[in-house]
Formats: structure tokens, C-alpha cells, sequence
């Protein structure tokens, strides 16, 4: 008998979120993804989420599970065969971690992250590979004001080059592709935080609004939902687990998650892995998982 796919993700993560979401509009059964799914070895080698185990198929790397999820369940909509718009969609994919994704590193992450711990550690690689650019931004004297100016240039990029009057969408598809999801996921949820407003933008303003009448929306973003204003009412450790709880509880509410009863505390794949503990609070933080873990 064929096991369910398997996720390993984190409602707090971007491109888990993402992962999520093509799943769930491809209609994919899917499991999450547990400490005791894992076999001895078995992980993701940059020690980051989201990755899959489709039956003994392990794939990392956002971007490649989409597409791969995408072709295998013929979920054309968000990923067309045409070989223009495909490729319209796989140069916003190639392009995304080195533009995009700064929306998170650079606005999202220290208000979210800071007031939950002191400091970051990171893993070998990821010290050489972006620890510089995260720790500009965590040391930043005023991160709201220089991460506001980091996404005002990742906005008025996209406004001038990828968006158009013809289609809400972000390359020009006439549904709402893999490109809409993994870049909602790193732009949608600056709104939710209060960090960050589009109004300069018009043709990304029409966009959000657009994505917001995609299918399992909010589902998608109960975590962002539940955390809510972070500018106003900082983060707290208080805050970032029920918002946990509520991503973990809105994906079995799908009836596609085939552990309905796993809960977020059992995701946390803490087995093979270093965790930083903070002494304070019996709940900790990993940058390498982006997410928060309970002892």
C-alpha cells in the first residue's frame, strides 16, 4: 500500500506555508511530518524546512517540491505546460531567494524572532551562506525603518517588472500560479504583522487582494492570522505558540492531513538536531527549522 506524502514543515515557515497550500489546492492527501516519520539519517542536509518523503522519494527545497508536487498531480493551473508561461514562472522560482525572500530576512524575521531570544546560532554552512545578511538585519538600530526600505525596493521591482494591468497575477498567468503562492507567502504576511503597507503599489495592492479569494486562504494563514500585530503588541513566546497550535489545527480542519491528530509539539523534529533552549520558558527556538519547539 502507497504511504502518504509526507511534509515536514512549519506553519511559522514561508515556504512551508507554500508547500502547504500547493497540496491542498492539488487536493494531496498529505501527512505532517513527525519526529518518529523520521528514519535513522533521514533529513533534510541543509537541516531547513520544508522537505517531503513521497514514499522512499525525499526532495528538498521549496521551490522543487512545488514543481514536483505540481507535475505529478497534473495541477496545471499552478504550474501550465505551456512553455512560455511555464517559463515565466520558473524565472520568478530561480529568481525568488535572491529578491524576495529578503521580505522576511530583512522585515518580517527580527520582530518576529528578537523578542524570543537573545541571539541566533546557525549551522556551519548557513554561517557562511547568509548569517552576514541575517545578522545585518538583527542588528539593525532601527529594523522596521531599514527592513521597510529593503521591501519598498522588492515592491517597486515587482511593480515595474512582473506585474501587469492585463491579470492580478505575478507573471502574467490567468489563475493564480506556484509563483502567487511562494511570493504571497514572503509579501502577505508583512500586512498581517502590521509591518508593512502596499498602498504605493497598486498593481501588487489589486494582487493581494486577489490571492485573498484563493481557495484555503485562511487556512493557509491561521498562523499569521492568530499572531496578528506584531509593531503594536511585540511578539512574545506567549503569543507565537497558540498561533502554532491554530496553523497546525486549521490544516487538519482540510480533511486532507491523514494524522488529523498530530499536533505541533510532535512535528518538531528535535531528535537528531541541536535546540536552543531559552532558560526562561519552557519553549525554544531553531533558525535551522524556523520553527519554535517545546521540550
Amino acid at each position: 500500500m502507497t504511504e502518504p506524502l509526507i511534509v515536514f514543515g512549519s506553519p511559522a515557515s514561508q515556504p512551508s506555508r507554500t508547500v502547504y497550500w500547493v497540496c491542498l489546492l492539488a487536493g494531496i492527501p498529505f501527512k505532517l511530518g513527525l519526529r518518529e516519520d523520521l528514519e535513522p539519517g533521514e533529513s533534510n542536509p541543509r537541516i531547513q524546512v520544508p522537505w517531503i518523503k513521497d514514499d522512499d522519494f525525499i526532495l528538498t527545497e521549496m521551490a522543487a517540491i512545488a514543481c514536483y508536487l505540481a507535475d505529478k498531480h497534473e495541477a496545471y493551473d499552478l504550474y501550465p505546460t505551456d512553455i512560455q508561461a511555464r517559463a515565466r514562472i520558473n524565472q520568478f522560482l530561480h529568481m525568488h531567494h535572491s529578491l524576495v525572500r529578503g521580505a522576511t530576512r530583512k522585515l518580517m524575521m527580527p520582530p518576529v524572532v528578537k523578542p524570543l531570544r537573545s541571539s541566533y546560532s546557525f549551522t556551519a554552512m548557513n554561517e557562511v551562506l547568509i548569517a552576514d545578511s541575517i545578522k545585518v538585519a538583527w542588528e539593525a538600530s532601527e529594523p522596521l525603518k531599514s527592513g521597510g526600505k529593503a521591501v519598498h525596493t522588492i515592491a517597486r521591482f515587482l511593480e515595474e517588472s512582473y506585474f501587469t494591468s492585463d491579470t492580478p497575477y505575478v507573471c502574467q498567468t490567468r489563475l493564480p500560479s506556484l509563483a502567487d503562492l511562494i511570493c504571497y507567502a514572503e509579501l502577505g504576511q508583512l500586512p498581517f504583522a502590521n509591518l508593512f503597507t502596499f498602498v504605493d503599489y497598486p498593481l501588487i495592492q489589486r494582487w493581494l487582494e486577489a490571492m485573498t479569494e484563493v481557495p484555503f486562504f485562511e487556512t493557509i494563514h491561521a498562523f499569521n492570522i492568530t499572531l496578528g500585530d506584531i509593531v503594536s503588541s511585540p511578539n512574545s513566546l506567549e503569543r507565537m505558540a497558540p498561533a502554532l497550535d491554530a496553523g497546525v489545527k486549521a490544516l487538519h480542519a482540510t480533511g486532507l492531513v491523514t494524522n488529523s491528530s498530530a499536533t505541533f509539539r510532535e512535528m518538531v523534529l528535535t531528535a537528531s538536531y541541536k535546540i536552543i533552549v531559552c532558560p526562561n520558558f519552557q519553549i525554544s527556538y531553531c533558525y535551522e527549522w524556523n520553527i519554535l519547539t517545546y521540550p
